[in-house]
């Protein structure tokens, strides 16, 4: 559309068309009518402070508004309000940039610190879009870390690609050709304690502006940040694991596991690992590491076993003539993708083959399965919850179900992982969580959205356990990706 006919966000809630030769011209005509006259011209609310409160009010009063309390600028009050319209959901544009432009001369300060908060979760798209390219005009290169934290939360159903972000484009303005940098110093100027959120956020910015190489190089030079006890974890990652971690939840997951409390598991996944090929090796991520140590502890040869031949055994085993599979299916909550072997053989790694190996063999040990089932049970007659947990193997190689109550109920339809379980999970083969609203439950089996959300956002091995009848349960394994393996179905134990 030529930008002369564009339909312009006027603050004073009139409309107005863009384009310098056509301006004046409509501008004029409409003031004309009657219609702009009774929008424009407006007398200043009794309470303008109260007038502001409200985003449903005709923006010409909101103005009028504005222009009675520009006679004490200072006014704290004014000065809130005039943060809560450039920040919050529900104001237009056009009195939006009224705002902004009160506070950048009147209180610079507050406005940085509202949109320090406020940008990474802002869902005014257009206005956030905005937002950056006035910081980058205004020259604020003390609003970095702002907009850093802002281009880490993903946001793909708007602009997909990371460097067409208005974010990275805004940092891009304010330093030059040369993001990379920033992030780089940032992630290793950064508060260690304060700050330790952004610096994981710098480090997986760097990850996906293919800056991997950078930070290998940094892990491997023993006389870099030495007494950055993040860099320290990650250096004994990257040498005792051959695991770099990609997010921020990865690091969270490797730093968890370099605890003391963890320093047994630590070593024996150490241990674990030196057994294994180098391309295997090169393959794992944190998510694998407890499916190492149960590998090390139940069944050895499978550090040894190739992706390849794990790839083939489990592909004979999983579409046999009696093997059937469940698929979810019911209105706009569902997947349609395939979940088989088969139809993720590109994708699926050493370590989502070995976990579904070792789940299928722990999914046939009768003390698990009726365990499993009587936790079901219990689920089926809970109305407020779904329930889930962990499932892992212990010291001695044994597998076991280990229940978590839920963070918060309300919902028979969704299970809210607590803390307690994450933490949990980091030594845990696999979270797992029921579909159990009732025994005949085939059209919910798999993943569900929700499901899938939760697995990219953690990382996280995951399985959902789904009724078919009142003795029979269906078993999907799923991790990020939307990857998806039906592992068929288990049976009630007898007595």
């Amino acid at each position: 559309m030529p930008r002369a006919w564009r339909a312009i966000d006027d603050p004073r809630g009139c409309v107005a068309l863009g384009g310098p030769p056509l301006r004046s011209v409509v501008a004029a005509s409409v003031c004309a009518a009657a219609v702009w006259l009774a929008s424009c011209t407006v007398q200043a609310p009794k309470d303008p402070l109260k007038s502001l409160a409200k985003p449903d009010q005709i923006p010409a009063v909101q103005v009028a508004a504005m222009e009675v309390l520009d006679a004490d600028p200072a006014n704290d009050e004014y000065r809130r309000a005039l943060r809560r319209i450039v920040i919050q959901p529900g104001w237009s544009i056009g009195l939006r940039r009224e705002a902004w432009d009160r506070l950048a001369t009147n209180d610079p300060a507050g406005l940085k610190e509202a949109l320090s908060l406020s940008l990474p979760k802002m869902e005014a798209f257009e206005w956030r879009r905005e937002v950056c390219e006035r910081i980058a005009a205004a020259g604020w290169g003390d609003m970095t870390t702002t907009l850093v934290r802002a281009l880490a939360v993903p946001l793909p159903l708007w602009i997909p690609k990371l460097e067409d972000r208005p974010e990275y484009i805004a940092i891009m303005r304010l330093h030059g050709d040369r993001v990379s940098d920033v992030l780089y110093d940032l992630f290793l100027g950064a508060d260690p304690i304060r700050e330790s959120n952004l610096r994981a956020r710098c480090w997986e910015l760097l990850i996906l502006t293919g800056q991997r190489e950078r930070l290998a190089q940094l892990l491997a030079d023993d006389s870099k940040a030495t007494s950055d006890t993040l860099v320290i974890d990650l250096r004994a990652s990257a040498r005792d694991l051959g695991i770099m971690p990609s997010n921020r939840e990865e690091i969270l997951w490797i730093r968890s596991l370099r605890t003391p409390q963890q320093r047994t598991f630590w070593n024996e996944a150490a241990a674990a690992v030196a057994k294994m090929p180098e391309a295997t090796r090169a393959t794992l991520a944190p998510k694998d590491v407890p499916v190492v140590v149960a590998a090390a502890r139940h069944q050895p040869s499978l550090l040894t076993t190739s992706r390849e031949d794990l790839l083939r055994d489990l592909s004979a085993s999983l579409s046999g003539p009696d093997t059937r599979r469940y698929t979810a299916n019911f209105e706009g909550y569902g997947t349609k993708a395939a979940e088989t072997i088969a139809a993720h053989a590109d994708a699926l790694t050493w370590g989502d083959l070995a976990v579904i190996s070792l789940l299928r063999q722990g999914l046939q040990v009768p003390q698990v399965r009726a365990h499993l089932f009587d936790f079901a049970d219990r689920d089926l007659a809970d109305r407020t919850t779904e329930y889930g947990g962990i499932i892992r193997l212990d010291s001695e190689g044994r597998f076991e179900v280990v229940e978590y109550p839920p963070r918060v109920r309300g919902s028979d339809v969704r299970f809210e992982a607590s803390q307690e379980m994450f933490d949990a999970g980091y030594v845990g083969l696999t979270h797992f969580h029921y579909h159990a609203q009732a025994y005949e439950n085939h059209r919910y089996c798999g993943p569900h959205l929700g499901d899938f959300t939760y697995a990219d956002a953690t990382g996280v091995n995951g399985l959902v356990m789904t009724f078919v009848s009142r003795d029979r349960m269906n078993a999907d394994y799923y991790r990020r990706g939307r990857v998806v393996v039906d592992l068929g179905v288990i049976t009630r134990p007898e007595g």
